[in-house]
C-alpha cells in the first residue's frame, strides 16, 4: 500500500509541475536526486561527472515537464541517466561503437599487420553476429544496419521495448568482450 501512495504522491507531483510549479520540482529533486546520483556513479565512478548526471537529468525533467509520457518516476530517472551515462561517455571518447574502431583501425594504420588485423576483427566481428541466436541477429540487424529505434522493433516483432533493449545488451556485451583481445592485439602490433 505504500508504494500506491508513492505512486500517487509522484503523480500529483508531476501534475503540479507540467503547471510550472517550481517547488514540486523540488520536492523531486530532493526525493530522486540521490537515485539519480547513485545510478550514474555506479556507471562512471566518478562522483564530478555523477554530478554531471545529475544536473543534466533534472534539467531535462523541467525542460520536458509539458509532456504526458512520464508516469513512473523511478523508471524514467533509472533510464534517464544511463542515457545522459552513454552521452556523457560517447561526447568523452570513453564510448566508442565497434564499428567506429574498425574503420579507424583501417584509416590510420597502413601497415601490412594492420590490414590483416583489421581483416581478422573484421571477419570474427560477422562470425560474432552469424553465431547469435536467431532472434538477437534479427534485433542487431534492425537496430545497427537499418537504423530503426527500440521501439519500432518492438512493434514490428511483437515484443517488449525492455526485451529488445535486454536482448542488444546481451549482443553488444559479447561483441565487446569477443573483440577486446583483437584490439588489444592490434594496439601492441602497432606500438
Amino acid at each position: 500500500m505504500a508504494r500506491q501512495s508513492v505512486v500517487l504522491e509522484d503523480s500529483e507531483l508531476l501534475s503540479k509541475l507540467r503547471d510550472d510549479n517550481r517547488h514540486a520540482f523540488n520536492l523531486l529533486y530532493d526525493k530522486y536526486w540521490e537515485f539519480v546520483y547513485n545510478n550514474a556513479l555506479k556507471r562512471l565512478v566518478d562522483h564530478t561527472l555523477a554530478e554531471d548526471v545529475v544536473q543534466e537529468v533534472f534539467t531535462q525533467l523541467w525542460l520536458r515537464k509539458h509532456l504526458d509520457d512520464i508516469k513512473n518516476l523511478p523508471a524514467y530517472f533509472y533510464i534517464a541517466t544511463r542515457n545522459q551515462v552513454f552521452k556523457l561517455q560517447k561526447r568523452e571518447g570513453k564510448y566508442i561503437p565497434v564499428e567506429e574502431i574498425a574503420q579507424e583501425l583501417l584509416v590510420t594504420h597502413e601497415n601490412a599487420e594492420a590490414k590483416l588485423l583489421y581483416k581478422e576483427l573484421q571477419m570474427a566481428y560477422q562470425q560474432l553476429i552469424a553465431n547469435l541466436p536467431p532472434q538477437q541477429q534479427l534485433i542487431y540487424e534492425l537496430k545497427y544496419n537499418k537504423g530503426l529505434s527500440t521501439e519500432e522493433i518492438a512493434s514490428m516483432l511483437n515484443l517488449s521495448p525492455k526485451t529488445v533493449r535486454n536482448q542488444l545488451g546481451r549482443t553488444l556485451n559479447r561483441i565487446r568482450d569477443s573483440l577486446i583481445v583483437s584490439i588489444i592485439l592490434f594496439n601492441i602490433f602497432n606500438q
